[in-house]
């Protein structure tokens, strides 16, 4: 298991610290569910994502404050369970809301992977620590490359090889779990976009 690094004064070190920050795990899949909904002319349903992760930030903010988690990457695997189980739940009322207030299919799809995703996390954490960092960003970018443009895979994959340098250059993670957590998230988004047609 990769020790996490405790002092973080050079300019790699901090470089890598600032990208987990602005690409933690929320960030690419929301940006790419705000984007697919710009492009179905539905702003308010890519504004409903948006606020749904601010909410879900906020609460694991508020565990870290209370002591219920040691910090906000939830570093360590015991403390990721009932996080991810309570993200999960969140984002799968989110999801039926939304289908039943009649979002439009093409948001509807991308959107069934904000559980979906939190599912197999959950399933992930009992036999490993998977990178939720590179999960995400894997997700995002193939999401954005996929159903809007292949050009997106230009600026999104260096992108997802700065925020996996990222997690093993803290210490955060080993290669492997970096590894298994873009396999993940970019293999969930191509299959279910796929059985989706």
């Amino acid at each position: 298991m990769a020790e996490r690094r405790t002092r973080t004064s050079n300019a790699p070190d901090r470089l890598a610290r600032w990208t987990g920050r602005l690409f933690a795990p929320p960030v690419l899949p929301v940006a790419a569910g705000c984007a697919l909904s710009w492009r179905a002319a539905s702003p308010v349903w890519g504004i409903t994502a948006a606020v749904w992760a601010a909410l879900g930030a906020m609460a694991i903010g508020l565990g870290v404050r209370r002591g219920w988690w040691s910090d906000w990457e939830l570093s360590r695997r015991g403390e990721r369970p009932l996080p991810l189980a309570w993200a999960t739940a969140g984002a799968l009322v989110v999801w039926l809301a939304c289908w039943r207030l009649g979002a439009p299919r093409e948001l509807l799809v991308p959107a069934a992977l904000a559980p979906l995703g939190g599912a197999a996390f959950v399933v992930c954490t009992r036999r490993g620590k998977v990178s939720l960092h590179t999960s995400a960003a894997a997700g995002g970018v193939a999401l954005l490359s996929i159903e809007v443009s292949g050009w997106c895979a230009v600026v999104g994959v260096p992108l997802l090889a700065l925020v996996g340098w990222s997690r093993v250059r803290l210490g955060a993670h080993t290669g492997r779990q970096v590894w298994a957590g873009g396999v993940l998230g970019a293999g969930l988004t191509a299959v279910v976009l796929w059985l989706a047609g």
